[in-house]
């Protein structure tokens, strides 16, 4: 019996039963909650960040963190903003995404082959890739709303489906079919919950480590790329404090600090229910320092919990 398939399970519907509760509150408090546009502007913020937490959701279960997210997003879409010029939307496209799949595999290289604790390698990498952009456009954005397929990727629709929600929603298939069923993604459990056992079994740590940032730097750039095409700007700014956001969506949705623990479905509700929290103390009319000051919360929280649990069971 998979016991982590069971906690995983478990968690899982406590989150629908408090994204459910939320709703309803947030109805009670402002029945502009329901409107059509409202709703519609929750999925659209809410998405970008929750692609990210795919691939930070990955690097958390094996005992990892990433705190250059924002930075990565912000970097490989001023890479190819670069190339708006060239009026390819493949280009600029492609070149985004190796630019931040690039980042990440450079933050993997760091963790493993050169030691530096995650910690620290991602927060130097958030400064050094945030400037280096800085210094690439001169601080200046990129205009890319003559590239059709660019711009399609936010505000485009295949049926009455908008672009970002089918990309979120294929992008969450892969990463749950690839964290339960592949072989590597199995093998990130093991390397989270114990390092010297998944070396015994011939698992290579170095190795999944690697592929978690290298996916995590990839899913920085999709959602910056979707990001930059909904605001018809790419501006080298863009993502500054989605790193605390996207933490706070990943331990809600159950991955833990410690390691071994997380899911992609976890963490597609637990981006919802932090998207009606946003949503919410924006209808109550509060600042978004609140709304910071809230997510700073929810993380401490789910620590505590984690730690009383942990404490329980031993």
């Amino acid at each position: 019996m998979n016991f982590k398939l069971l906690n995983n399970t478990g968690n899982n519907i406590n989150l629908l039963i408090l994204f459910f509760i939320l709703c309803c509150f947030a109805v009670f408090i402002s029945p502009a909650f329901l409107d059509f546009d409202n709703i519609q502007n929750i999925i659209r913020t809410v998405m970008v960040l929750g692609i990210i937490a795919f691939g930070m959701t990955m690097v958390m279960i094996l005992g990892e963190i990433d705190l250059s997210v924002g930075s990565i997003a912000a970097f490989s879409c001023a890479f190819g903003g670069l190339f708006v010029d060239s009026n390819s939307s493949f280009i600029v496209i492609i070149l985004t995404l190796l630019a931040g799949t690039f980042c990440g595999f450079l933050n993997g290289i760091g963790v493993t082959i050169i030691k530096v604790p995650s910690l620290i390698m991602t927060l130097g990498t958030m400064a050094i890739i945030r400037n280096v952009g800085y210094i690439m456009t001169k601080g200046q954005a990129a205009y890319p709303t003559k590239l059709e397929v660019y711009m399609a990727s936010a505000k485009g629709y295949v049926g009455i489906f908008p672009i970002p929600v089918i990309i979120f929603i294929v992008l969450s298939i892969i990463c749950a079919i690839f964290i339960r069923f592949s072989t590597i993604g199995k093998s990130f459990y093991v390397v989270g919950s114990n390092p010297v056992a998944s070396i015994l079994s011939g698992i290579s740590n170095n190795a999944s480590k690697i592929i978690a940032f290298t996916v995590c730097g990839l899913c920085c750039s999709i959602a910056g790329l979707i990001q930059s095409a909904r605001l018809g700007q790419i501006d080298p700014h863009m993502g500054i404090g989605w790193e605390l956001t996207v933490i706070a969506i990943a331990v809600l949705g159950g991955a833990s600090l410690y390691g071994g623990k997380g899911s992609i479905e976890g963490t597609i509700i637990a981006t919802l229910i932090i998207g009606v929290i946003n949503n919410l103390l924006n209808l109550l009319g509060m600042s978004n320092h609140s709304q910071e000051v809230v997510i700073a919360i929810i993380i401490v929280s789910m620590v505590l919990i984690h730690n009383f649990r942990k404490k329980q069971s031993s």
